[in-house]
This record gives structure tokens, C-alpha cells and sequence, in this order.
């Protein structure tokens, strides 16, 4: 299979309201992925100097239909965590 590209909404919560940021990053895979996931997200640039912006996010909402289909909230630590990290 080839990979394809998917339009990411980032939320990212701190003090206050959280901020939503509707289709500025990409997500690439074969599929999406399921809710749950903890995905690697790039944002979309046009400056072709700098490489884009890369980031981590846990997968809230996933919608086929939806121009943007994949939601993710910010992950801010480098390292992934897995449910067996938790339980461990």
C-alpha cells in the first residue's frame, strides 16, 4: 500500500481555554489511525528552508468524512508512553 496524507486538528491545553488548530498539521500513513494512538504530526508549511514542525499527539477523534479527520491533544514529553508503561 502507499501512504497517504490526512489533515490533523491539534488541540493543545494549558492555562486556560484550550487552542485548536484545525488542519495546520498533516498526518502520514497507510490508514488513519484508531483513537488512542499516540501519532508523530507535521505542521504544514510553505517555507521550504526550514523542515517542518514535528510533534506528538494522542488521537482523540477519528471522522472519514471530516475535512479534517484525525483530532489529537498535544503530547509534551519525547518519550512515548504505552499502557503498559502505566500498568508497569
Amino acid at each position: 500500500m502507499t501512504d497517504r496524507t490526512f489533515a490533523v486538528t491539534l488541540v493543545k491545553v494549558g492555562r486556560g481555554l484550550p487552542h485548536f488548530e484545525v488542519g495546520a498539521y498533516r498526518y502520514t500513513a497507510e490508514w488513519l489511525p484508531q483513537v488512542g494512538d499516540t501519532i508523530e504530526i507535521r505542521r504544514v508549511t510553505t517555507d521550504d528552508a526550514d523542515p517542518p514542525e514535528e510533534l506528538r499527539g494522542y488521537v482523540t477523534r477519528v471522522n472519514p468524512t471530516s475535512d479534517a479527520p484525525i483530532s489529537v491533544v498535544e503530547v509534551e514529553t519525547s518519550e512515548l508512553v504505552t499502557t503498559d508503561d502505566i500498568l508497569a
